[in-house]
Order: structure tokens, then C-alpha cells, then sequence
């Protein structure tokens, strides 16, 4: 079971912490590879202190060894599974850039603060949100998993009627606060 008591886990998730950051590159690392096993499945993920769930019609038993697979991968010659282009910290930098790029021209004196303005300057962070959302993906949302991260079982479950898995993983040294 996982080590991870419950408020340290909630800490993690608030705080972003070690645990969370590096479940997510595993996520995003096992997703890839699932992906290319069954291209016809439409698959996405969410993660959390203690695991990540993989939403999608796929094999429960093909979750472990693609998860394992993954988690080796990131720890050695592919890191760069990390980072997911249909990641949500994509569209959380788009919404946040847009959002913040359309008040400040709005809040500009006459004549600045037009509409055709306030599209512009959202069209232009919508353009500079996609390498930003990857930048952000690779330095601040993911992790490469610790040589201490295990990966220990895969639970099926149904989510709002559609078939999901938990993916239960431990890491004792990213249980601090600040891992």
C-alpha cells in the first residue's frame, strides 16, 4: 500500500508536490505507449499523489506492463515522454494567457483598448500558449520519476459509467512537502 498518508497527499495535490509532478510524467509516459498499442482507443489520464487514472476501453492487464515499461523509459534513455501535447496544462496556460491578454488591453486607454485589439492580443497568447503550456509541462507540472518510485498494482474502475483505471504507485522520497 501506498506510504502516503492521506493529508500529505492532499498537500501534494495543492502544492503540486514531487508525488504528483512525477505521477504525472508517468501518466502522460504510459498513455504514449498505450496509444501506440491501441490506436483506436481514445485514452486520458489524471494524476494524483498516490497514483494516476487512465480513462479509456483498454485491457486492465496491459496497464502494468505499460506503465513499467514507461516508468523505464523516463528513467533512461526517454524522458521527453514527460511532457504529453494534449496535456491540460495546455489549455490552463491558453486560458490564463488569453484571459489575462484580453483584460489588460481591455483596461488600456482609448484607443488601444478596442475590440479588434482585445482579439489580437488573445490570438497572439493563444499562438505563444503552445510552447509556453510545454515549457511549463517540462519544468513546472511533471517530474522525471526517483529511482524509489514503484509502481504497486492497477484497479479497474468505472468513472461516471466509463471504464477506468487506477494506477497505484509509491514513492517515499517524494512524500515531503517540497520533493
Amino acid at each position: 500500500m501506498s506510504s502516503i498518508n492521506p493529508l500529505v497527499q492532499v498537500a501534494q495535490q495543492m502544492l503540486l508536490g514531487g508525488a504528483v509532478k512525477q505521477n504525472h510524467a508517468l501518466e502522460h509516459a504510459t498513455i504514449v505507449l498505450l496509444s501506440k498499442k491501441f490506436p483506436d482507443v481514445r485514452l486520458s489520464g489524471i494524476s494524483f499523489a498516490a497514483g494516476f487514472f487512465v480513462f479509456g476501453d483498454v485491457p486492465t492487464e496491459a496497464i502494468l506492463p505499460t506503465a513499467q515499461e514507461a516508468l523505464q523509459l523516463l528513467r533512461t534513455t526517454h524522458p521527453d515522454l514527460a511532457v504529453h501535447e494534449r496535456c491540460g496544462t495546455n489549455l490552463a496556460v491558453a486560458g490564463m494567457l488569453t484571459g489575462l491578454s484580453a483584460m489588460a488591453v481591455a483596461k488600456m486607454r482609448r484607443p488601444y483598448s478596442t475590440a479588434n485589439n482585445v482579439i489580437l492580443a488573445s490570438t497572439a497568447a493563444l499562438v505563444l500558449s503552445r510552447p509556453l503550456g510545454l515549457l511549463v509541462q517540462r519544468y513546472v507540472t511533471t517530474q522525471t520519476p526517483n529511482s524509489s518510485m514503484q509502481i504497486l498494482k492497477v484497479t479497474p474502475r468505472s468513472v461516471l459509467g466509463a471504464p477506468a483505471h487506477f494506477v497505484s504507485t509509491d514513492n517515499p522520497d517524494a512524500a515531503g512537502l517540497f520533493s
